[in-house]
């Protein structure tokens, strides 16, 4: 999915500046948590301590290569989050006129139920009829 046509350019560019900063800060910023108590051995790093790791050793190039792939992800989902509105607009109609053809079958079903109950009683009666008559 091309991420430009999606959004306006500037929206775009907007997203892989802030993803880049939101990074150098982050990498800046981060402070490693303490090493555990009682000499034990060291702990197994966080997933934010191994992302700030990367980022520090990465060269310009590849930091830019990772947040284009990143700004794509986020950009498609800004793309399917501002089109949900429709769909579920399209989902409430598709699900009422649903609903509707249930209903109508129900209530033929249910007639014909009841016109064969009544056709049931009134064959019942019939074979009840012949009774000896009265003179």
């Amino acid at each position: 999915m091309d991420s430009e046509r999606l959004l306006p350019k500037r929206v775009v560019a907007y997203i892989h500046d802030m993803g880049v900063r939101a990074l150098d800060h982050l990498a800046e910023n981060f402070q490693a948590p303490a090493a555990p108590a009682g000499g034990a051995a060291e702990a197994a790093p966080n997933a934010i301590q191994t992302l700030v790791d990367h980022w520090k050793s990465m060269s310009k190039d590849d930091k830019e290569k990772f947040v284009d792939g990143v700004a794509k992800s986020v950009v498609e989902v800004v793309a399917a989050s501002a089109a949900l509105p429709l769909g579920l607009k399209i989902g409430k109609k598709a699900i009422k006129a649903t609903r509707k053809v249930i209903k109508k079958k129900t209530k033929k079903i249910r007639k014909a139920a009841k016109a064969a109950k009544t056709v049931a009683k009134v064959a019942g009666k019939a074979k009840a009829a012949p009774r000896a008559r009265k003179k």
